[in-house]
């Protein structure tokens, strides 16, 4: 019933439109034969006003309603059509289908435009679906087994099955703290995401910061017999961000330069200024990552081994919680390896001054 509305509308104004155009046109043609004509008693074009002609007005009125019949049917589908996909579209995204997509059929530039955007916008929401859909699935699958070890161990002890000693009573202990630390890290990415991440945001001596990281570091790396380095950084700019989220960035990127690096690798750390940005890299000698990993690098979840679980590489979210805090500084991260075996590097670039909008969001406390 609509399509069929829409289309009647687009035929009547069609109509309308061709009569007036070509009313107006019959017009001047025939004061343009006046002219040529002469103005010798009554002119043609007069007595076409006066009905001296009643065969032609016929004529002429009929051939004006065919044309304009003619091209109201001809525009009409031409107008209506994409519109009446585009409804049909956004009816099926409505009902769940995110697939849905409306062709573009070059009809005119408003026409594309709107279909591109539509089919914009059912992008986004399918990949925003399927986000959740996969971190969904994630979270649960991080969730099950520390809470089925908790549950399993503390209805044993319930039903006087086993007694729990200290080793079982510590066990119990980190599995809470596993999932004190996995919620804290989802709700730091979703406030992240969401640009509501509080900041406290000072003047940081990059030079200070990294002193105390490579303090912290250092008998880390010597343990596991990695040369540790930092170049000299007290040429840099003083910068304006959060001093803990920085350190978190750097920690959490020292920590799996260290944990991805053998016995006598190396971990160089270098700084550089690119125009407005301080650039701060990390390089290692490590195991490398593939070249089909690296888009997925930052992914929540994303493991590059599969065999690793989260006692051995972590929950996933390191890096993940890394490009989300960078972000927030209006910073951006890459990395690049050339393959296994052939180390990897990080590299955080960060404007020397934010905005005055990152700052005022600075202040935001939930």
């Amino acid at each position: 019933m609509n399509r069929l509305w829409i289309r009647f509308s687009v035929i009547i104004s069609s109509f309308a439109l061709v009569i007036i155009l070509l009313w107006i046109g019959s017009i001047i043609v025939l004061n343009h034969i006046d002219l040529i004509i002469g103005t010798d008693g009554i002119s043609f074009a007069n007595s076409f006003r006066l009905y001296d002609l009643p065969e032609e007005l016929a004529e002429i009125t009929v051939l004006v309603g065919v044309i304009g019949v003619v091209l109201g049917v001809w525009l009409s589908r031409g107008l209506s059509t994409p519109i009446v996909a585009l409804s049909k579209a956004a009816r099926q995204i409505g009902s769940g289908n995110l697939q849905q997509r409306v062709p573009v059929h070059n009809h005119s530039q408003e026409l594309d435009d709107l279909a591109r955007s539509f089919n914009r916008m059912a992008a986004d929401l399918e990949l925003a679906e399927t986000l959740r859909k996969n971190m969904l699935a994630d979270v649960t699958h991080e969730l099950r087994t520390p809470l089925t070890v908790l549950s399993g161990q503390l209805h044993a002890a319930l039903d006087k099955v086993v007694a729990l000693d200290e080793e079982d009573l510590a066990n119990l202990y980190g599995q809470t703290q596993h999932l004190i630390r996995l919620v804290e890290d989802l709700r730091l990415l979703a406030q992240a995401e969401a640009h509501r991440l509080p900041l406290e945001i000072s003047t940081v001596n990059l030079a200070d910061l990294w002193q105390e990281l490579a303090a912290n570091f250092s008998l880390v790396a010597e343990e596991k017999g990695i040369l540790f380095h930092v170049d000299m950084m007290d040429g840099l700019p003083v910068l304006l961000a959060d001093p803990s989220r920085l350190r978190q960035v750097f920690s959490n990127l020292l920590d799996n330069a260290i944990r991805h690096t053998p016995p006598n690798g190396e971990i160089v750390v270098s700084s550089a200024i690119e125009g407005d940005q301080i650039a701060l890299t990390i390089r290692d000698s490590g195991e490398g990552i593939a070249p089909e990993q690296l888009r997925h690098l930052f992914d929540r979840f994303y493991r590059t081994d599969a065999s690793r679980t989260r006692d051995t590489g972590g929950s996933g979210l390191g890096l993940a919680i890394v490009k989300a805090l960078v972000e927030t500084h209006e910073g951006e991260i890459s990395a690049e390896s050339a393959g296994h075996n052939k180390g990897s590097t990080f590299t955080v670039r960060l404007p020397m001054q934010l905005t005055r909008e990152v700052t005022h969001n600075s202040s935001f406390n939930p």
